[in-house]
């Protein structure tokens, strides 16, 4: 069970390279391996960056919100700022939880159901790729 924690990816290109032969020719073609390594790399380098800007933007707003709810003299415009703050923190927890999960959590999530190597050993069958822990839910669902 340690060594499945250890092995676990993190990433997409690790991903990749594990679960879809890599470099090596295991899996899937050289130059299908190589699309979608640069592919979701560059994804996830905008996501990241998308990640910066909108955390930036919304620290600024949030201040400049804050100051609005500091310097309202009527209940009306304290709320209105009040209940705008609450939004922007929302969105940005979203954004936040949303980028995480995409970069890092569902590689590790796909990554958990491709393999079955937990103990060390080989999957029964062998490397049969349909010997996975998704094949029970697929049998289930006729898929």
């Amino acid at each position: 069970m340690i060594k499945f924690l250890l092995d676990t990816t993190a990433t997409w290109s690790s991903f990749f390279e594990k679960y879809l032969g890599g470099e090596n020719g295991d899996g899937v073609d050289k130059g299908q391996y190589e699309v979608l390594e640069n592919v979701f790399d560059i994804l996830s380098i905008v996501l990241w960056v998308v990640l910066g800007i909108v955390g930036a933007f919304g620290a600024i707003y949030a201040i400049y919100l804050g100051v609005q709810l500091a310097r309202a003299d009527e209940q009306g415009r304290r709320d209105d700022a009040k209940k705008h703050l609450i939004t922007v923190c929302i969105a940005v927890g979203v954004t936040i939880v949303l980028i995480l999960f995409f970069n890092t959590f569902l590689p590790m999530i796909l990554g958990a159901f491709v393999k079955t190597d937990i103990w060390g050993e080989d999957p029964p069958g062998g490397n049969n790729p349909d010997q996975t822990f998704i094949t029970p839910l697929r049998m289930l669902l006729r898929v």
